[in-house]
């Protein structure tokens, strides 16, 4: 099945934003149960009491003994860092999908993203390798720092927190990369770094824009769910949680807007545009002599 499709082509800033909000409002109901499969170990560990939560159901008995649930803590802790990746990459192909005007089901983009699953795991340990690693460096520093001259450990933090926005900046194309391009963590590291190349202010504005818009969209509608819930069925509990399932569902919006924004800068480092046009024309029939 075929549907509208954005144009693709260079966008600034504000048409960068509206093509995500057009794709994401196109594709509500796909995107919005790929949303709340991100919560779906959540549901289920809370319900076996399991990891953490089962942890959080008896407390003095886990600060006594903690021994017999640290397997349970890291056997969940495992399980959400593969599922969250395969979540945000199933995200990433059903954004790029619709953006290239065909509808796949949350199905078709859970299993393309599950193919993926450790390449995809890969590449966000990578990039919090490179950040984190960065940033925690940095930090011996700024604590060295602080015990001679307070001044030069504050101008050191400066500097840390701008290497780190400039760092996440220049990984923002993994997920994209291993997902469309079918390119292995390392792969997709090498090609982030290269599409964000001299574009990392560019490509901080947009996000700075979009994360700006999700985090209203999810405070007003999140804050709607639970003040109904609340005044009508007064249980603060259920309405703490369908909130949270609220904000799930608009949390792909991000996914999406990062899609878009790997496409436009593959369009000004590429010509993808012109690619994507040369491939629509169709091929003229060979005379025969």
């Amino acid at each position: 099945m075929t549907m509208h499709a954005p144009s693709i082509r260079p966008r600034s800033a504000i048409e960068i934003l509206d093509a995500s909000v057009s794709l994401f409002r196109d594709n509500f109901k796909t995107m919005a149960v790929i949303g709340l499969a991100a919560a779906l170990p959540f549901a289920i560990a809370i319900v076996l009491g399991v990891g953490i939560f089962g942890a959080m159901r008896n407390p003095q008995l886990f600060l006594a003994n903690p021994a017999p649930m640290l397997p349970g803590i890291i056997g969940f802790s495992l399980i959400m860092i593969f599922w969250m990746a395969v979540v945000d990459g199933a995200m990433t192909f059903a954004a790029a999908e619709a953006y290239h005007g065909r509808s796949p089901t949350p199905a078709d983009a859970i299993r393309g993203a599950f193919a993926k699953g450790l390449s995809l795991v890969g590449g966000n340990l990578l990039r919090m390798l490179i950040v984190g690693g960065v940033v925690a460096l940095a930090g011996i520093g700024i604590a060295v720092a602080a015990k001679s001259n307070p001044g030069i450990a504050l101008v050191i933090g400066i500097a840390v927190f701008v290497l780190a926005i400039h760092l996440l900046a220049r990984t923002f194309a993994i997920t994209s990369a291993i997902v469309i391009e079918n390119q292995s963590a390392a792969e997709g590291v090498s090609r982030s770094f290269f599409l964000s190349k001299n574009s990392t202010l560019r490509i901080v504005g947009v996000a700075f824009i979009c994360i700006v818009l999700y985090w209203i969209a999810q405070m007003i509608g999140a804050l709607l769910i639970q003040g109904v819930i609340q005044l009508v069925l007064h249980s603060p509990i259920l309405a703490a949680v369908v909130g949270n399932l609220a904000a799930m569902m608009i949390y792909p919006f991000l996914n999406i807007a990062i899609m878009v924004l790997y496409y436009d800068q593959r369009v000004r480092k590429e010509g993808y545009d012109l690619d994507v046009m040369t491939r629509a024309i169709p091929v003229a029939a060979i005379p025969r002599g």
